[in-house]
Order: structure tokens, then sequence, then C-alpha cells
């Protein structure tokens, strides 16, 4: 009797692996600063602008600005024209009557004051010209030349201009942060960046930029819109010991 084998093949389909779950990209780090652009012809740069009575006649050039607790200005120190350069002098003004004119080619600043009080009397009287540079108190603090620094005492730089709006109110400071082997390299803080406080018995400005910070800071361009920076919110940098390089001066 014959036999008959049955012979039973089975077909196994290897299917690929499974593709392994993809691997979120990281998230970029977070930012160092923050940045507000100011565009030119909204705004004029205070040191050496050409300051006109309200008929049209030149008196000066602004030399500095005050300002007060909370950084709020208080007066403009113009350096009043005498003849052929002889007889010049500083004088300072209310900030009150500071009018500023945007348009490129025109005196920045027009004093809203009438002649009597343009006038440099021998004692000087409130409301009008005070004689003399100003100086620190704790209640004044002139801002160009000024040396700002953070909390811990390091510097950050020395504000060398201020940027002023329509409105005559103080948009940013120009502040170089060169080190002493570099080039000069200036940038621009956002004013309400600024802290004002009382230190040593004098008004000071302080910013709180670590030198990583002030690194990361575009530079202040005559010819391009300004970008004031201002330490980011989520930026976590360590604070700067106060012996840094910039610090130690």
């Amino acid at each position: 009797m014959a036999s008959s084998i049955l012979v039973f093949s089975s077909t196994q389909t290897n299917s690929p692996p499974p593709a392994p779950a993809s691997t979120p990209a990281a998230p970029p780090p977070a930012p160092l600063v923050q940045t507000r652009t100011i565009e030119r012809g909204t705004f004029r740069t205070l040191l050496d602008s050409e300051v006109q009575k309200p008929d049209g006649k030149v008196v000066g050039r602004a030399v500095d600005m005050v300002a007060g607790p909370g950084g709020k200005p208080q007066e403009v120190v113009v350096n009043l024209q005498g003849f052929m350069g002889v007889g010049d002098r500083k004088a300072n003004f209310p900030w009150s009557a500071v009018r500023i004119n945007t348009q490129a080619k025109t005196p920045a600043v027009t004093l809203a004051l009438t002649p009597q009080q343009l006038q440099i009397p021998d004692r000087p009287k409130a409301g009008g010209a005070q004689a003399g540079a100003p100086e620190a108190s704790p209640t004044r603090l002139p801002m160009l030349d000024t040396t700002v620094e953070r909390p811990n005492g390091a510097k950050v730089g020395r504000v060398v201009d201020v940027l002023i709006d329509g409105s005559a109110s103080p948009l940013a400071v120009v502040l170089d942060v060169s080190d002493l082997l570099e080039k000069r390299r200036t940038i621009a803080a956002d004013w309400s960046a600024l802290h004002f406080v009382t230190k040593n018995n004098a008004l000071e400005a302080q910013l709180e930029m670590s030198d990583q910070q002030v690194d990361a800071s575009p530079p202040y361009l005559n010819d391009q819109p300004v970008r004031a920076v201002s330490p980011a919110t989520a930026a976590a940098t360590p604070a700067a010991p106060a012996a840094s390089a910039r610090g130690a001066q």
C-alpha cells in the first residue's frame, strides 16, 4: 500500500523593525538680552546737539543731562557760546523747558524760556539758568561720563550719550563697554533697564547685565537703527563677580 506524505510549508514574513521614536529637537538657548528697535528720525542724541532760543537763535550746545530719583530728567546743561570761543560757560536750564526736534540737520533742542530766563544772573534764580557744572548728589546725577555699574559694584560701561525722543523723554543711553585690550565698542542700553539708587550719599545708575549679556548686545552704530538692549527676563546667567575683568579698573 503506497503511503503519501503531505508536506506543509510555512512562509514567515519578516516585517521591518519599528522605527525608533524621533528625538525631539533641543530647544534653542534662552536669549541673553532682549532688544527694542528705535528707528532713526524718531530721536536725537543729546551730546553736542545745538540749542536754540524760541526765536531760532543758536545759543550753545548741550553737554549733559541731570537725572533725578527714578531717572526723571531734571536739567539740561548747555555750553553757552562766547565770541570766537572766548567766554564760553556752562549753564543749567530746567528740563521742563526742553523741546526736542527730531528732524535732522536742525537744532535738536529748543529752550522754551523767556529772554530773561535765558540770561545768566550773578545770583541764580529758580526757574532760570543756573551757573556752573552740576555735581552728583543724593538727588542729582549728571549722566554724561557717569559710570554705570551692576548692583555688586562691577562696571558695565561709561555713558557717552543719551537718546531723547520727540517728547523730551530719554529712550536709551549709549555705553562705552570697551575693555582695555579691545577697540572702542559701544552699545545702547534701554533707559527702562536702568535703576537709579542712592549709594555712598550720591545717586547712581545701575544696570543688571553680566559680561556675557554685554558681549551678546548688538553694537551701537551711527548709521543704523538703534537696538536698545535690556536683560532678558528668562536669561539665567550667573552674576559676575565684583572683581571681573570689566569691573576691575
